[in-house]
């Protein structure tokens, strides 16, 4: 069985169990210099300037930050790297107020992985690729979840699974009452110009389900190269008002429609452990025999760190790993002073060498903006002191 990737790019290997969702394979990288531990790592994407020297009113959407990277390798020897990723201008559409980094999202493209360059769409004034919809269920806010090359289709075909949320106003204990945007769902949109453009479905996949929480968010997907043989699987997290939880879903024909298959991964019990007040944002990709999931853990006093589990193939369970401890701590280790407040939304990529890459969100206090940054594991490992700056 063999599992398209666009993460873990296997070139050298002639039978891989677990892979992820890539179209093209063989794509050679240059090694990347990483400096030792002691060396902190910097931002490689940032927002925007609020005044970038246009001459047109409308600042570009992703003044206010940046987050949730998304990253498709190049599927020839030189070719581009993206990054698709969220953020917003201080606001949700109409003009309702924010509290996420998401809003509308965005692509940035690389030669290496690690220096990007935005590209604004000029088929909208802020420049965005995909926004809220002026009415429905992701008419106050987007946020991309993933974006997968189809098998067997053009290289040139993207699907990107995204999330929004509506005006519904919930309550659940906030200071302050009611929220607008905590209703949310998971759609998609496809491009057949490698990502420059994209068009919605008409509605949602996946609403939200009561007995999990609040919402279904933040996508994942794991895509199989065996002509649907194999169920396509979504990983994805819900807040029940009190516990962040992963659940899963399965689709049979090529992602069109999907079926929850239940919780996959929650919390640990103790007070103390890291992972106390659940876990949300998560990706997965081919590790060793199996799956590796790089999650961000929520203690009980909000601290956002990054864990991690591991899923044999042989019997389908997830265990954590590094004794349940984290693997990255905010402001610690590699991690520069920016990152010192929080960070969130792994994305790991398992390279054809072995190493290990995890992109991430981060920022230095409560109202700095967020940005992206990447560190690395050249041993493949995934304990704490195998993660480098670059």
């Amino acid at each position: 069985m063999k599992i398209q990737s666009h993460r873990s790019i296997i070139a050298t290997v002639a039978v891989v169990l677990f892979s992820r969702k890539i179209g093209c394979r063989g794509f050679s990288i240059e090694k990347p210099t990483t400096t030792t531990s002691a060396t902190l790592s910097s931002p490689i994407l940032i927002a925007s300037p609020e005044n970038d020297g246009n001459s047109s009113d409308v600042p570009k959407f992703d003044v206010g930050c940046v987050a949730n990277p998304v990253i498709l390798p190049p599927c020839t020897d030189g070719g581009e790297w993206q990054c698709y990723y969220y953020g917003n201008a201080g606001s949700w559409n109409h003009g309702h107020k924010c509290f996420l980094p998401t809003g509308s999202s965005g692509l940035a493209t690389s030669k290496d992985g690690f220096s990007w360059t935005k590209v604004f769409s000029d088929k909208t004034t802020d420049g965005t690729i995909l926004g809220p919809s002026e009415n429905g269920w992701d008419s106050v806010h987007t946020g991309v979840g993933d974006v997968i090359r189809v098998p067997g289709k053009d290289t040139d075909e993207l699907h990107m699974y995204y999330f929004g949320g509506d005006d519904e106003e919930i309550s659940f204990g906030l200071a302050g009452g009611s929220v607008v945007g905590f209703r949310m769902r998971i759609g998609r949109a496809k491009s057949y110009d490698n990502g420059r453009t994209w068009t919605k479905d008409d509605t949602f996949l996946l609403d939200y389900d009561e007995s999990e929480g609040f919402f279904a968010s933040w996508p994942r997907i794991v895509a199989f190269d065996d002509d649907n043989k194999t169920p396509w699987k979504m990983f994805y997290h819900a807040f029940n008002g009190k516990k962040w939880k992963v659940f899963g879903a399965e689709s049979t024909d090529g992602g069109d429609t999907w079926i929850r298959t239940g919780l996959v991964l929650e919390g640990s019990e103790s007070e103390d452990d890291f992972d106390f007040s659940g876990i949300g944002t998560r990706d997965i990709t081919q590790w060793k025999d199996g799956l590796l999931m790089i999650y961000e853990g929520v203690g009980q006093k909000g601290i956002h760190r990054l864990g991690a589990a591991y899923c044999d193939s042989n019997d389908n369970k997830w265990r954590k790993l590094n004794d349940g401890k984290p693997i990255l701590e905010p402001g610690k280790g590699p991690l520069g002073e920016w990152t010192k407040q929080v960070i969130g939304t792994p994305y790991v990529l398992h390279m054809p060498d072995g190493s290990l890459r995890i992109y991430h969100c981060a920022k230095n206090a409560p109202d700095a903006k967020m940005s992206i940054g990447v560190v690395v594991s050249e041993s493949g490992g995934i304990e704490p002191d195998c993660w480098t700056a670059v």
